[in-house]
């Protein structure tokens, strides 16, 4: 695979750039909620489904958008599925883990994210950060939904065998 640079370094870089300062920071200054081990199985989860969507409807024979520049796999394209993601999700199950949300509470904060991700997905498009080729922003709530949905069942599935690996141990 081959890494490409931006064609042009600007709007689109920038925003990227600087969402990524602002979610970084954000999830670093929450306090510790989440073991390693955990934060680990959340990025590579996340990593994980962003590049496994993009793989299925970004590119031939869907095309349905382009990401960064171009269709090529560019620098920061990584920055997004690596840096950019995986801190919005660590803000996402904080939140949600510290409130013990259930029932319809839960299903609001699922829709609740889901709306404020359509509203940044918005403004990357304006930035250029997303072209659309066949997508449509209304598509996109579902795919937060069942997305903020998984990072659920994901997070309860890790502090599961996380308590039992803890139990076994003592």
């Amino acid at each position: 695979m081959i890494l490409y640079p931006p064609e042009h370094f600007d709007i689109n870089e920038w925003f990227t750039l600087i969402s990524l300062a602002v979610t970084v920071t954000i999830a670093f200054l929450l306090p510790k909620r989440f073991s390693p081990v955990a934060i680990t199985v959340y990025t590579v989860f996340t990593v994980f489904i962003s590049q496994s969507v993009d793989s299925l409807i970004a590119v031939k024979p869907f095309d349905m958008y382009d990401v960064s520049d171009s269709s090529k796999y560019e620098v920061m394209d990584i920055v997004i599925y690596y840096f950019n993601y995986p801190p919005y999700t660590y803000i996402f199950l904080y939140f949600y883990d510290k409130w013990k949300l259930k029932g319809i509470v839960r299903i609001l904060y699922v829709g609740l994210f889901s709306g404020i991700s359509v509203f940044f997905e918005w403004i990357a498009c304006l930035c250029h950060v997303f072209t659309f080729n066949g997508w449509k922003l209304w598509y996109s709530p579902f795919v937060y939904l069942v997305v903020f949905t998984l990072y659920i069942i994901v997070h309860h599935a890790t502090e599961k065998v996380l308590r039992g690996y803890a139990a076994r141990s003592h």
